[in-house]
């Protein structure tokens, strides 16, 4: 019995477990280093969406023979994909960096 913890260090100890493997965030993936490397997610993400909605569409018409409503049906969905893991991309930068309460706000170039 002396090797049994106490219940509060087991549920603690199982919270910092819980909480590794989980990885403390919504991706085990690193924030972008720079604008550009964010654009580039951007575009892997919508790119690759759309490219495997495209493949199964036309590999939908390639089996059932309903050329070509498959590949556009599967155009469609890979693009409504892209947009939805562009959007959650973007939602994860968003928190991760967010905005300071006394940043100024962009100068208005246009005379009103």
């Amino acid at each position: 019995m002396a090797d049994e913890k106490p219940p509060e260090d087991a549920l603690s100890d199982l919270r910092r477990r819980v909480s590794a493997a989980r990885g403390d965030g919504a991706s085990n993936t690193p924030p972008p280093q720079s604008p550009a490397s964010l654009a580039m997610r951007f575009g892997g993400e919508f790119g690759a969406a759309i490219i495997v909605g495209a493949l199964l569409g036309y590999g939908v018409d390639h089996f059932v023979h309903t050329s070509p409503w498959g590949l556009v049906a599967g155009l469609g969905l890979g693009f409504a994909a892209g947009v939805v893991n562009v959007v959650r991309v973007a939602q994860f930068y968003s928190r991760s960096h967010p905005v300071e309460p006394d940043t100024p706000s962009a100068v208005d170039d246009e005379e009103d």
